[in-house]
């Protein structure tokens, strides 16, 4: 099990489920439940946050990681990135309706250059 996704296959198959509680998670796994599962769990446990989160928000399963890269944008983690890190940054926020994506999309645009914005906003109106 290498992903969040593959992970709550595996518990739903062996009847148990996971659920968001604040930034911890609260299992519900059968006695038998193998090691293995338990490790990837706790493994993969702000991943399968990610993808509990997006679930609940009505985003499909692929935004789950975007949701720990707007994070990282709001932390100022990408604040020297070079433009076109932070160009594949916005093309990969902007069309998720998730109210930390759309304000890490207005951080990135504060860290475009003046000239690049204009330029930007000179396209878009024709």
């Amino acid at each position: 099990m290498k992903t969040a996704i593959e992970i709550m296959r595996a518990v739903k198959r062996i009847g148990g489920r996971i659920e968001p509680a604040g930034d911890r998670l609260r299992t519900f796994l059968p006695p038998d439940c193998s090691p293995e599962i338990k490790d990837a769990i706790r493994q993969h446990k702000l991943e399968l946050l990610n993808l509990l989160e997006a679930r609940t928000k009505g985003l499909t399963d692929d935004c789950a990681p975007w949701l720990h890269t707007a994070r990282q944008v709001l932390a100022s983690e990408f604040d020297g990135a070079d433009r076109c890190l932070v160009e594949s940054l916005t093309i990969g926020l902007r069309n998720i309706p998730h109210p930390d994506c759309q304000r890490a999309l207005d951080h990135l645009n504060s860290l475009r250059p003046k000239k690049e914005k204009k330029r930007k906003k000179g396209k878009q109106n024709p």
